[in-house]
């Protein structure tokens, strides 16, 4: 499977420093699933090919690779933050953490989605900003250009 970027990239892009995962833990169809999930409704598929193609590399490392590892770490995120084994699911708490585990946990899958659609944005405001240079994109199709969600209030445009 061919991706715009490798799960090495995911970790240098979306995890900071001291957040140490294996590579191993991102898988390929992690990253293909963000990608047709979060990339694919803003450039739209011609320009999704070129990229895979090999052009466009100047887009795809400053604007498409970050919003696409921090895509796949808000998908990944979840699985992340418990464990899977033989005895089934293991969450970590104690009698007294429930409670702050719980609003740890959402608080961090927000901000990651926050970081996640600023990416975006900024992705779609280049291409539809330069359009000279993406003679592929079609601003009319990309779902960044007609919706946004503020505050929960979903905008159409």
């Amino acid at each position: 499977m061919k991706n715009l970027i490798t799960n090495e990239q995911v970790i240098s892009l979306a995890f900071g420093d001291g957040e140490y995962i294996s590579p191993s833990t991102v898988l390929d169809s992690d990253i293909a699933a963000a990608a047709d999930r979060y990339i694919l409704p803003v450039v739209g598929a011609e320009l999704y090919q070129e990229m895979l193609s090999g052009s466009q590399k100047g887009l795809l490392n400053d604007f498409v690779a970050p919003a696409l590892a921090m895509a796949v770490r808000t998908m990944i995120q979840p699985a992340l933050n418990v464990r899977t084994g033989q005895g089934g699911l293991h969450i970590p708490s104690s009698a007294r953490s429930d409670t702050s585990i719980k609003t740890t946990t959402l608080a961090l899958q927000k901000s990651l989605c926050r970081r996640r659609q600023v990416l975006l944005r900024r992705l779609s405001n280049h291409l539809r900003n330069h359009p000279s240079e993406f003679p592929s994109y079609k601003a009319n199709e990309d779902a960044m250009q007609k919706c946004r969600i503020d505050g929960g209030y979903v905008q159409m445009f």
